[in-house]
């Protein structure tokens, strides 16, 4: 009874491929391990067996199964065939709703669409709208193209200002850069030229007070040696007119008197330019 329910219910095919595949397994692993004692199969032998009946039953379940799942050519033509049936007129669904914007309904020659209108909702329109509506969509695609390859080509020339501006700022910077070197190179040329000129002027003022200090060395030691030879004259009296004077010393020449030495008569100050004691020199 439960074998008849089996098969008017369709699972026999099924369980017919199950019991198959389980007894196929046992019988490989009884032939590798020489027999499996829980499972009732002593030896290889009967491993072979079971295995080789294990093959025959699914193959069974596997034919009766596809014989249940194919009809007889009654039944096959009795079954309607699925097709849309269209009203004599496509103009009549033009504006109604429809699924989905790939589907086209085609009667004869002529076609209608599923497109989208203006507020995005889905309905049938004529193959003319279509057509207008795609071209339209070819010439917005047209357009937005055009404007992104205006974009791109902004976006380039802007890039190479961008550029080029950046190339001239880079450029002046080093210019700047130079030139701001050059200046402190000038600066410290000059203020090392300004720094040799002054110690120049030092040293050259330094060897003229030490030209003038060897000059007055020199003045007094003529002195002192003029000094030494009149101390060293034997003392002569004579009588001298205390009064003499000479206006300049011309008129000392001219009287033989040259040169007169401090304490002589008619030696005056102002004819002892340098003051070393001896005018009229």
């Amino acid at each position: 009874m439960a074998l008849i329910l089996l098969v008017l219910s369709g699972a026999l095919p099924g369980l017919m491929i199950l019991v198959g595949i389980i007894a196929l397994i046992l019988g490989l692993v009884a032939l590798l391990a020489n027999g499996i004692k829980w499972a009732r199969i002593p030896n290889r032998k009967i491993g072979a067996g079971v295995a080789g009946a294990a093959l025959v039953l699914t193959f069974a379940g596997g034919a009766l199964s596809g014989t249940e799942g194919t009809g007889s050519p009654e039944t096959s033509l009795e079954e309607p065939a699925v097709a849309e049936t269209l009203q004599s007129d496509l103009a009549s669904f033009v504006g109604q709703p429809c699924e989905f914007d790939y589907q086209v309904m085609t009667q004869a020659d002529a076609n209608n669409y599923c497109d989208e209108d203006s507020t995005g909702t889905l309905l049938w329109v004529d193959q003319d709208t279509h057509d207008r509506a795609e071209a339209d969509l070819a010439a917005a695609r047209e357009v937005e193209a055009e404007k992104a390859a205006e974009a791109k080509m902004k976006s380039e020339e802007a890039a190479a200002v961008k550029a080029k501006e950046s190339a001239a700022a880079k450029k002046a910077e080093i210019a700047a850069e130079a030139k701001k070197k050059e200046e402190a190179a000038a600066s410290k040329a000059k203020a090392e030229a300004a720094a040799k000129a002054k110690a120049e002027r030092k040293a050259a003022d330094a060897q003229a007070a030490k030209v003038r200090e060897q000059e007055a060395a020199s003045a007094r030691a003529a002195q002192k040696a003029r000094e030494e030879q009149e101390t060293a004259k034997p003392k002569i009296q004579t009588f001298t007119d205390s009064n003499t004077y000479y206006a300049n010393c011309t008129a000392v020449r001219n009287a033989g008197a040259d040169p007169i030495y401090s304490g002589d008569p008619g030696y005056s100050r102002k004819l002892d330019r340098d003051g070393d004691g001896v005018a009229c020199e």
